[in-house]
């Protein structure tokens, strides 16, 4: 990316090592030099300035880009494809302020392919079918408690802890 003096990138970075998720793009803004290079929101951040994105923390990231000054290398993932600016040699190297240029960089973003979601899915109304008669619980499961919460277990095991309560003579649990 390149940038005239005094301009800001307009992007903003999320994540880092220190966050424990991989760095990429936030938010971009409209007609900043980040969104004329084609970054979106979502971009996710392979390398910044030769450096490999995944071991920089936060902060990291942003000195790398500071100490870029107007000009440094980005290359981001979007989808399952990464994407790099396209460089081409010049014919005869070029003199400006900043100090001699032999390459042209093209930040023009290719076209994505753009799938909406849902296609293709309930693309035509079917009718249900007839609900089963009686669902069936089956629990194959080799050591289950399933046994335990029996309407003749719970009996049981409440008349094993009952006891007389108060003067009346009331059989009951005490749960106090």
């Amino acid at each position: 990316l390149n940038k005239p003096q005094g301009a800001s990138w307009g992007f903003r970075l999320q994540g880092g090592k220190d966050f424990a998720t991989p760095l990429c793009i936030q938010k971009v803004n409209g007609g900043s030099v980040a969104e004329k290079a084609g970054l979106t929101a979502g971009d996710a951040i392979v390398s910044i300035g030769g450096r490999d994105a995944l071991s920089l923390r936060h902060k990291e990231a942003q000195d790398t880009i500071v100490m870029g000054g107007n000009s440094f290398d980005l290359v981001i993932q979007r989808g399952m494809q990464t994407w790099r600016p396209a460089v081409t040699a010049l014919p005869q190297m070029k003199q400006t302020p900043e100090g001699p240029i032999a390459t042209s960089t093209s930040l023009a973003a290719s076209q994505q392919e753009y799938q909406p979601i849902g296609t293709g899915h309930n693309s035509t109304a079917a009718p249900f079918g007839q609900a089963p008669e009686k669902p069936q619980i089956v629990n194959a499961q080799f050591n289950t408690p399933i046994n335990i919460y029996s309407e003749d277990s719970i009996a049981e095991t409440l008349s094993a802890q009952a006891e007389v309560l108060g003067k009346g003579g009331v059989l009951g649990v005490n749960f106090m």
